[in-house]
């Protein structure tokens, strides 16, 4: 008897890598997509010499993130991040300030005030009540550290990671070993400096050729058949299996699935699984995607001299700027600019700033976004290259209530043991993360 294939809807990091697993264990699958191209949100484009992603434009180079870049056969194609990333800047008086994330280190740095310092300073003589319950990240580090920490500190690194809003954002979720530090050592601060590595240290890399080397190499790889311009619209039981709906360039049609693993969107799936549980559908089309934009700037000899030697900095939302921070590609990745040039990647939007697009529109809102930019860094010469790419949901928010999704999940899969759901709203978000967490799908 034919084996009926697992039925992959996406075919973004998340599909292509669990149909890479699937494939290594002999397992017949096929791959729905809804749009044109696989990849998702990793595309990657080439404009004048310059190389920019308009997705995920680096990522941490885990043990086993690595081991996986030589199982694809894609050693030769890493490239490796200057030392200089290890550096970071917020903004705050309009300049930049170098911070680390080494509580002695922040209490050395002109960026907070001598309140904000002896706050911190003083957290691990603290013993505040702990709320029973989910907690906000603004909740429980405003219990821990204050206002100002909140807002110059958390506040940017939640909206670089994640764009999200922290007043809203779980802190289980997004920050998981705050709460963990709390219980096990009474103090988040103790618990920093006896687990150096928790924030971060990893070495960084990206893909010559941009980040799409990563999904089309995947993609290169797989042998199972992918339908594009395919949507999922319905699962329904069968005897044994899974009947799965789905509609195919504005034909419909039904096939048997052995499996069925969502990788798709939150709100797409809530679509798809309506039918057989309204209730986590519900849950699933309440998760906020903001809508951002992503604005790559090229710039000539002036801006090489004036751009800060590290990774990026992050803007607080209290700066009153109307972008959340911007990376630093030349100073990065070198190879990735034309010699004598620089290269910003500027985030903008997010859950407390999406409104910008409909007040300034997409090109007031570049053009105000550009003059912060060059204010900021003492330019004078406008940028060379400009590219703007807009994603109208982008990234999935954890926010307090998440723990209660997440178990309208576990139920749904224990009552439907041949479905399960995989996109990065389950997984986390990072690509490394999202890969790992395949290998659990197979």
């Amino acid at each position: 008897m034919q084996t009926r294939p697992v039925i992959i809807a996406g075919a973004g990091i998340a599909g292509l890598s669990i149909a890479y697993e699937l494939q290594q264990k002999g397992i017949p699958y096929e791959i729905m997509e809804a749009s044109s191209r696989a990849g998702g949100v990793i595309k990657s484009l080439h404009i004048d010499g310059y190389e920019l992603d308009a997705g995920p434009n680096s990522l941490a180079a885990s043990p086993e993130f690595m081991a996986y870049i030589h199982q694809l056969g894609l050693q030769d194609q890493v490239l490796e991040a200057n030392a200089a990333s290890k550096n970071r800047f917020l903004v705050r008086y309009n300049k930049l300030h170098a911070v680390s994330p080494h509580p002695l280190k922040i209490l050395q740095s002109s960026y907070i005030s001598g309140r904000a310092k002896w706050r911190l300073f003083t957290e691990r003589f603290r013993k505040p009540a702990i709320p029973q319950g989910e907690e906000s990240v603004s909740s429980f580090v405003v219990r821990r550290f204050g206002k100002e920490i909140n807002e110059y500190l958390f506040e940017p690194v939640l909206s670089g990671i994640y764009a999200g809003n922290p007043d809203l954002m779980s802190v289980a979720e997004v920050l998981p070993m705050l709460p963990k530090w709390e219980k096990e050592y009474g103090s988040i601060t103790q618990g920093l400096l006896k687990n150096k590595s928790a924030m971060g240290g990893r070495k960084i890399i990206a893909f010559k050729g941009g980040n799409v080397t990563l999904s089309d190499r995947l993609l290169s790889l797989l042998t199972g058949k992918i339908r594009y311009n395919c949507i999922v619209t319905g699962v329904t039981r069968g005897a044994d299996d899974y009947i799965v709906q789905y509609s195919e360039n504005g034909n419909t049609g039904m096939l048997n699935a052995g499996k069925v693993i969502f990788t798709t969107p939150a709100y797409s799936t809530a679509a798809a699984i309506q039918g057989l549980d309204p209730a986590l559908s519900t849950y699933l089309s309440e998760i906020p995607y903001p809508r951002m934009g992503v604005l790559h700037l090229g710039f000539g000899k002036e801006a090489v001299a004036k751009s800060p030697e590290g990774f990026g900095f992050l803007v607080p939302h209290a700066a009153g700027k109307h972008f959340l921070g911007a990376i630093c590609n030349a100073a990065i990745f070198p190879s990735r600019v034309p010699e004598g040039k620089t290269l910003f990647t500027v985030f903008i939007g997010g859950a407390r700033q999406e409104q910008l697009f409909d007040q300034l529109g997409p090109e007031k809102l570049q053009q105000t976004v550009v003059k912060e930019l060059m204010e900021l860094l003492g330019l004078t010469t406008p940028p060379e290259m400009q590219r703007f790419s807009e994603w109208s949901k982008a990234i999935p928010q954890l926010n307090v209530g998440y723990a209660q999704m997440r178990q309208q999940i576990h139920l749904f899969e224990q009552r439907y043991p041949g479905i399960r759901l995989a996109g990065n709203y389950v997984t986390g978000v990072a690509v490394p993360a999202i890969i790992q967490a395949a290998k659990q799908y197979s």
